[in-house]
């Protein structure tokens, strides 16, 4: 034990005045006069010495009591392992306020970012000496306040202003790196974290930091609280007359049961559908909505459920795009030989003119103009230069996707196009003859090309192939349809954000008879709409993160807008180079509209962190016990913050422990000393 005020233990000798008045008091004797001793004698032997025993009793009692009020004064404490050096009247004090989505928890009409601030003043207030005040923001990073302030100054937080974020904070790398730009050489530092604390320290945070003083805050975990995780479309052909389904997953990520759930579907600002379902604590379920999107372009929709601790993870928006036209380009190098394709789409385009197709004969790819195509079908494509090469490369990259039917020229292709188009190698041609043939196998009817595609008869369905390529597929490179010997028919390449579908053998009698199975209507149907689907300008991000949109080239110098959820209105200067918006000004959560000189050009939305989940907490306990090395300290929220934080550089005070006694002592004192009237009496 210690004491701050040791100059006060010298009050210790007034414990000697209760001995000294009763020394005193027995050398002073008075003398009365009696009729009789006879009754004094009758006493002396039991009352006088239960008296004598009683005073002495009362002079120990009233010692203590002066005692115990003297150490009381003096400031005692219980050492402790700080490094709060008392002497030094200068310090660092930093203050990190995370306000990153998951303090958005409301508890009894205020949030935990609204609680955590109000922990400030208290904090502010057990400054000693000078001290440099640091305070930072988690989302974005950012700091708030800095300067030094002197003991008894008053620090007005409401001028932080600091606003609840919905974004990411990845709270510990944070912290790591401001506690870098500060001045070791400082001999009291000492660090408040104010968080929900979603995850430990990482491994050597805490050696490379043991020379700070740790303060955390506690928060409670939110016991009421459903979260939609995910909404996502199970069928990814889109079209306006196609049923749509979409499956949602919600979560109960508290600690009580809820009944009679509404769960509600919109699309386009109207409700479609609605569930209503009950949740066990910790549990998650699916759900599956069906609708008919009712017309093409962007579709805005959202998932909704009732109120709970976590407003932020009630709705989830989304958008799909569902094409109005498409523009397909058919290059070949005898027109001749595309006739049949061009028979096949324009059976596909219909009466509603679904396909725009333009049909061109080029021996040589050299230029090619590429900008307002969905879809390119190469057939059988002979010499590409490098320019063309490239612009097929910015082609995909832009969303549009290639069909490309191998034939007879396909072993004089380059290396450099099979490098950059990510093509499978060819091997050899191989022929059959008219008298035999190799049957059809479908390897992936997972695939969305197959997925929902009745065939009756398969082997009457799938074509006969008499002559094809025989290529070396490559790791991404996935089959769709296969020969009866294994060798793949029909392969689909992922590219960036689009595809290449690659068949083997082309639309030729001579090689297959795909041209004559009905097949190839819906086979070519689906691969044309799958690949026209804009899901990368539509596809959502997380808050924060940067969005962007592809647009045609003849747009870019047009003016660009964006409408966040907040109604606001933000000007966008596009990516001239890259011929795309590169849109930063997602902090909000919800859904975005992107306005090219005020028409309506396409949408997406935001959604929350997985690491900003409520259900992510550590316990706080076992965080602490692994600050042994530097020492951590848990503001509990029942305690007096002031007295935590004093008691952790000084040590623990024990003034109440002594007063508490000197009061004990104080009432039995009173006890034995007063006088008994009954005695008096006899």
């Amino acid at each position: 034990m210690s004491f701050l005020f040791p100059s006060v233990l010298w009050g210790l000798f007034a414990a000697l005045i209760p001995v000294i008045i009763h020394l005193i008091s027995q050398n002073t004797t008075n003398t009365v006069q009696f009729s009789s001793i006879q009754h004094i004698k009758a006493l002396e032997n039991e009352s006088i010495k239960k008296l004598k025993i009683t005073q002495w009793l009362l002079i120990f009692i009233r010692t203590l009591i002066i005692i115990c009020l003297i150490l009381m004064c003096s400031g005692p404490i219980v050492l402790n392992e700080s490094r709060w050096i008392p002497s030094s009247k200068e310090s660092t004090a930093l203050v990190v306020i995370d306000n990153s989505a998951s303090l958005g928890v409301e508890k009894n009409g205020a949030s935990y970012l609204q609680k955590n601030m109000s922990l400030l003043p208290k904090i502010f207030s057990a400054f000693e000496g000078a001290t440099n005040v640091k305070v930072y923001q988690t989302n974005p990073p950012k700091m708030i306040y800095d300067d030094f302030v002197e003991e008894g100054v008053i620090i007005n937080s409401d001028n932080f202003k600091i606003q609840q974020s919905m974004g990411r904070d990845n709270l510990w790398f944070f912290v790591d790196s401001i506690l870098q730009t500060i001045d070791q050489n400082t001999p009291n530092k000492e660090l408040y974290i104010l968080s929900d604390f979603p995850s430990n320290p990482p491994s050597g945070f805490i050696n490379d930091h043991s020379s700070w003083q740790f303060y955390f805050n506690e928060n409670d975990k939110s016991i009421d609280n459903l979260s939609i995780n995910t909404v996502s479309t199970i069928n990814q052909m889109k079209l306006p007359n196609h049923l749509l389904k979409l499956n949602t997953k919600i979560e109960n990520t508290g600690d009580i049961e809820r009944t009679s759930v509404p769960i509600e579907l919109y699309l386009n600002e109207e409700r479609i559908g609605q569930i209503i379902s009950g949740f066990m604590p910790n549990r998650s379920k699916d759900f599956l909505f069906q609708a008919y999107p009712g017309r093409s372009g962007t579709i805005k929709g959202k998932i909704e459920i009732s109120e709970d601790d976590f407003a932020y993870d009630n709705v989830k928006t989304f958008e799909m795009y569902i094409p109005e036209r498409i523009s397909c380009k058919v290059i070949t190098t005898d027109i001749k030989k595309s006739l049949l394709l061009k028979t096949v789409l324009e059976s596909i385009g219909g009466n509603d003119k679904l396909l725009e197709t333009q049909l061109r004969q080029m021996t040589s790819i050299d230029n090619i103009f590429l900008d307002q195509t969905d879809i390119l079908f190469l057939i059988d494509p002979a010499n590409i230069s490098p320019k063309a090469i490239q612009s097929l490369k910015n082609f995909l990259q832009k969303g549009g996707s290639i069909f490309w039917m191998s034939g007879q020229n396909y072993s004089n292709v380059g290396s450099d196009v099979i490098a950059n188009l990510n093509l499978p190698v060819y091997q050899d041609l191989v022929s059959t003859g008219l008298d035999s043939y190799f049957s059809t196998n479908i390897v992936s009817r997972d695939n969305p090309i197959l997925e929902e595609l009745n065939l009756r008869d398969p082997k009457l369905s799938l074509p006969k192939v008499y002559k094809y390529n025989r290529v070396k597929e490559k790791k991404s490179h996935s089959q769709i349809l296969a020969l009866n010997n294994s060798d793949p028919l029909l392969i689909e390449i992922e590219s960036n954000s689009s595809q290449i579908l690659f068949l083997a053998s082309p639309l030729d009698l001579e090689w297959n008879d795909l041209g004559l199975k009905g097949f190839i209507v819906p086979l070519l149907h689906r691969s044309i709409i799958l690949s026209a689907v804009d899901e990368y300008n539509t596809g959502s991000i997380e808050v924060g993160s940067t969005k962007k949109i592809i647009v045609p080239s003849e747009l870019i110098n047009e003016k660009w807008k964006v409408i966040t959820p907040s109604n606001s209105e933000v000007l966008i200067i596009p990516n001239y180079e890259k011929e795309r918006l590169d849109i930063k000004s997602t902090d909000e959560l919800g859904s975005y509209d992107v306005y090219i000189n005020n028409d309506f050009f396409t949408a997406f939305s935001t959604s929350l962190s997985e690491f900003e989940s409520p259900k992510n907490r550590t316990d706080l306990n076992v965080m602490v016990d692994q600050f042994k090395s530097s020492g951590a300290t848990i503001m509990a929220e029942d305690s007096d913050i002031l007295d935590t934080i004093k008691s952790q550089r000084h040590g623990r005070s024990l003034w109440r422990f002594f007063l508490i006694i000197a009061f004990s002592l104080f009432l039995i004192e009173s006890l034995l000393s007063r006088p008994i009237i009954r005695k008096i009496r006899n």
